[in-house]
């Protein structure tokens, strides 16, 4: 058994005669780091060390965080929280285990080469960013999923999924008291967050829609006065108005961090930005690349306090149903889980390049999904899901706790704390409830946001009122499109994407890559992080998307 943990971005040993914990995070509701020591060792000595009880251990902690704990017969527990907001790794071959928080350091300790490497996860990260279920691009390194927990004892390891995002088990029908009973949890999750930093400035990074709007305006309600909001972004886009005019109408400071597309080329060019990558390789995940560059730069500068607490909106937009496609037929309900049709999931999540979509790639994509919802659901054959709770159950285990969550080691980079309220217990248990009616658009988030209209910044400001500047870019890109016009939306889309997007996003995002790159593409590029899961193929030496691609056609050949 070896445990190699880093004592860095959050990670702190406790331990006593009986007992070694390493713990990040934060919890709520008065329960400590130390509390939960002394609860492992209760389990210790009266011999209770199996993953039941530990499971209900964990599934009873409120807050965000990762753990692993060492006990003096050589058992190792280890836990993540509902979503995964801090990763942890173990990893087993030739009857050697070993646990660690930094994947890295598993590789080395197994000498890890290319002949360890799963060709299948490499195209999984290719397509989507990500890779599915607990998998690695490494075989023999798993990382714990959201809400999951392991115990190896003995040489054996037993893991369970103490907690599953379920937004099937909608019970609650009456709209009124939806609402009523959202705008309670909004409150008393906002208190939580107040009573966790203990009079520490609260740093919100506010953008144009709703999420942050949220925190912020509730923040304002409960009068909590140390609230710094920043933004950032090109000059004049949609994002820095609308935030700085509901920062201002809460009375809040707020910090604009201009971004120019030469500075920021230079910062994903620079030393720094490759060191954050390394700290945070997972092999199971492209790095996020949202905040990292603005969060450095307010920091560089000492313009946020040293014990700041960094708070965003993630993920407000998706569990309160942004994310439910627009063609889903809601009234095919329910469907047999042998013939679970994958296409709007795909066309989502794993189109980070065109190229890559093909009858043989998908095939093996929604066949390692179908698995991972077979497992984690624990379906069996003819039962039958809501098609509509399965993509949000996978996007939970998939995008959310791998990509999303990413933006939260920003924050550890920069050494300081973060909180995600909107992420927090009481929102996961209240959204699984609400129907599926209710969702779709949004609906009663946005509804029930709008007639509390906490902080008065929900009437006359708009949300995401998207609009692009420059104006002779503006201009440009019209004619473009006119020109454009014989040739058919597909045609003007691809043009688009290649030649106006870099300049056009309102934080020039795809400054990760040079526009040459993307200029020059003809893979079919969807965002940002295709851009960085082709570095992420490339920086550990397995080429490019592409050649992924043909590598595994060639093994079905």
């Amino acid at each position: 058994m070896e445990i190699s943990v880093r004592n860095k971005y959050g990670w702190e040993l406790y331990e006593n005669n009986e007992i070694q914990l390493w713990f990040s995070g934060y919890l709520y509701g008065g329960l400590t780091v130390r509390d939960i020591l002394v609860e492992l060792e209760e389990l210790s000595c009266n011999s209770k060390i199996n993953i039941g009880a530990l499971s209900r251990l964990i599934l009873n902690m409120s807050g965000h965080f990762a753990l692993i704990a060492k006990f003096s017969n050589d058992s190792c527990f280890l836990a993540v929280d509902k979503i995964c907001s801090i990763p942890v790794y173990d990893a087993v071959k030739e009857n050697r285990y070993a646990v660690s928080n930094y994947a890295p350091y598993l590789k080395k300790i197994f000498s890890m080469s290319d002949i360890d490497v799963s060709l299948k996860s490499l195209l999984e990260i290719s397509m989507s960013g990500f890779s599915i279920g607990n998998k690695t691009i490494y075989r023999d390194i798993n990382r714990l999923t959201a809400g999951e927990c392991v115990l190896w004892d003995h040489g054996k390891r037993y893991k369970n999924y103490y907690y599953t995002y379920s937004p099937y088990q909608g019970s609650l029908n009456n709209y009124t008291t939806l609402k009523n009973e959202f705008k309670k949890i909004c409150l008393e999750s906002t208190k939580k967050l107040i009573d966790s930093v203990n009079g520490k400035q609260i740093v919100i990074s506010l953008s144009a829609g709703n999420d942050s709007r949220l925190i912020v305006s509730c923040l304002k309600e409960l009068s909590y006065k140390n609230v710094v909001c920043f933004t950032y972004g090109r000059r004049g886009n949609y994002e820095v108005n609308t935030s700085k005019r509901v920062a201002e109408s809460l009375g809040y400071k707020w910090i604009y961090v201009r971004d120019s597309i030469r500075k920021k080329r230079a910062f994903f060019k620079s030393s720094i930005y490759k060191d954050y990558v390394k700290t945070f390789e997972s092999y199971a995940s492209v790095p996020n690349t949202q905040d990292i560059y603005e969060i450095y730069t307010l920091k560089t500068r000492n313009i946020i306090s040293n014990d700041a607490v960094i708070v965003n909106g993630n993920s407000g937009d998706f569990i309160s149903g942004g994310h439910i496609p627009s063609k889903l037929d809601t009234k095919k309900d329910f469907i047999n889980n042998n013939d679970i049709d994958w296409g709007l999931f795909l066309n989502k999540h794993y189109s980070l390049w065109k190229k890559l979509r093909n009858s043989l790639n998908d095939k093996i994509i929604t066949s390692h999904l179908s698995q991972a919802a077979l497992e984690r659901l624990k379906l069996k054959t003819g039962d039958k899901v809501s098609i509509y709770s399965l993509m949000e159950t996978m996007e939970y285990m998939g995008r959310q706790s791998r990509i999303v969550m990413g933006q939260q080691r920003s924050y550890d980079f920069i050494g300081h704390e973060w909180r995600l309220p909107l992420w927090s217990e009481d929102f996961l248990n209240f959204w699984e409830r609400v129907p599926l009616e209710y969702k779709i658009g949004q609906l009663l988030y946005k509804d029930a946001i709008s007639e509390n209209n906490w902080g008065g910044v929900w009437k006359d400001i708009d949300v995401n009122n998207k609009l692009i500047r420059p104006n002779i870019l503006r201009f440009t890109r019209f004619c473009a499109k006119v020109i454009m016009l014989p040739f058919g939306k597909k045609k003007w889309h691809s043009v688009e994407r290649n030649v106006f997007v870099y300049w056009m996003h309102p934080s020039y995002a795809r400054t990760v890559t040079s526009y040459l790159k993307i200029l020059f593409d003809r893979r079919g590029e969807k965002n940002t992080s295709s851009w960085t899961a082709d570095q992420f193929i490339e920086r550990n030496g397995f080429g490019n998307v592409v050649s992924i691609s043909r590598k595994i056609r060639s093994l079905y050949k």
